[in-house]
């Protein structure tokens, strides 16, 4: 297990900051040339029958600007969230997909490494939403264009991206009017594309996928002075208490030949099972999870990860945490915690 260094720990501020409930974010994202012109998803007059109207739910909005997250690939191909700032439009989905079109009008706020995972000229046709949640995306002939081993990520990058709206379920995606049943390079099935495909899928799962579950971890990369948290989708064996088998998947660690880290040292231990109740899970550690200032504090970095690996879960909508017991804990920013911490609403906000 690999922990984060030195550097990593004081650039960690200036990334992402776990909300309590109730407390304000420093908004720090990427600004976007509001300048952009963005065409329109067709509305429901076009769209023929069977197709819904109402558009997704925007994401955070702070003055003329909203925040939203794209999914793009950094340079050791992990396909991350970013959150930039995006001029007002209506039409979200059409607009965050061709801020993902290589050389396209992203390019100049790429964090240095990362890039976009369409191929360079390719067109949103459309994008409609129908009544059952799915998003249905015409590519222009363009998007088949991409190298073979990318396929993956492009699949990923696009169903996470689109799902993050609140009324998108999963996605359909054609070409040129075409709708289509596997990618054109790996011939990958795309059927109804949701989140269950994962995302940056570690290789060594269990044999036998009936018995063990699919998990959505978060660990750390760490990128000259950027630093971001990754998701990574590990199989493990079922456990009935889910949230324990999460925690003891981020207590081993990530992959060794992952290139990620982890931000909670070894020694840390859960002293009694997670419960959950009313959307609040519990988590009672030793006081080894008190890393910071001499050991009196918890991480940031430890608190991370541990949140949002653990509202990925089903019915989790809050975390709170206490060592032997107790709840007041401090923070390494001075601050002490004493209500459940909720996930942040966007993932890695930085300025590049």
């Amino acid at each position: 297990m690999r922990s984060w260094s030195m550097k990593a720990m004081l650039l960690f501020g200036a990334v992402l900051v776990v909300q309590a409930c109730g407390s304000d974010e420093e908004e720090v994202a990427t600004d976007l040339d509001q300048s952009q012109v963005v065409t329109e998803i067709e509305t429901t007059d076009e769209q023929g029958e069977g197709e819904a109207s109402s558009q997704p739910e925007e994401g955070e909005r702070s003055g003329d600007v909203t925040e939203r997250e794209l999914y793009l690939m950094d340079q050791y191909g992990y396909v991350v969230p970013r959150t930039f700032r995006f001029p007002p439009n209506e039409e979200v989905l059409k607009q965050s997909l061709e801020f993902m079109v290589a050389e396209g009008p992203v390019t100049e706020h790429l964090p240095s490494g990362f890039q976009a995972v369409l191929p360079a000229d390719t067109e949103i046709l459309g994008v409609n939403i129908t009544e059952d949640g799915t998003a249905v995306v015409d590519f222009s002939p363009s998007f088949e264009e991409y190298p073979r081993e990318q396929e993956e990520a492009i699949l990923q990058a696009l169903t996470w991206t689109l799902t993050q709206f609140e009324n998108v379920e999963q996605i359909e995606l054609q070409i040129n009017g075409h709708t289509q049943e596997n990618m054109p390079q790996g011939n990958t099935p795309v059927q109804s594309l949701t989140r269950d495909i994962g995302i940056n899928l570690e290789g060594d799962a269990p044999v036998d996928i009936t018995a063990s579950r699919a998990n959505t971890l978060y660990f750390i990369r760490e990128q000259e002075e950027d630093v971001y948290f990754v998701p990574v989708t590990r199989r493990a064996d079922r456990d009935d208490n889910q949230a324990l088998a999460v925690v003891d998947q981020l207590l081993e660690g990530p992959a060794i030949q992952s290139n990620l880290l982890t931000g909670i040292r070894s020694g840390v231990q859960l002293i009694e099972e997670p419960t959950l109740e009313d959307g609040v899970l519990t988590l009672n550690f030793n006081e080894a999870l008190l890393t910071e200032n001499s050991g009196t504090a918890v991480s940031e970095e430890a608190l991370t990860m541990l949140t949002l690996s653990l509202t990925e879960l089903e019915g989790v909508n809050e975390v709170s945490y206490q060592v032997n017991g107790t709840q007041a804990l401090n923070r390494s920013n001075g601050e002490t915690l004493t209500e459940p911490v909720t996930r942040p609403v966007m993932l890695n906000r930085g300025e590049f």
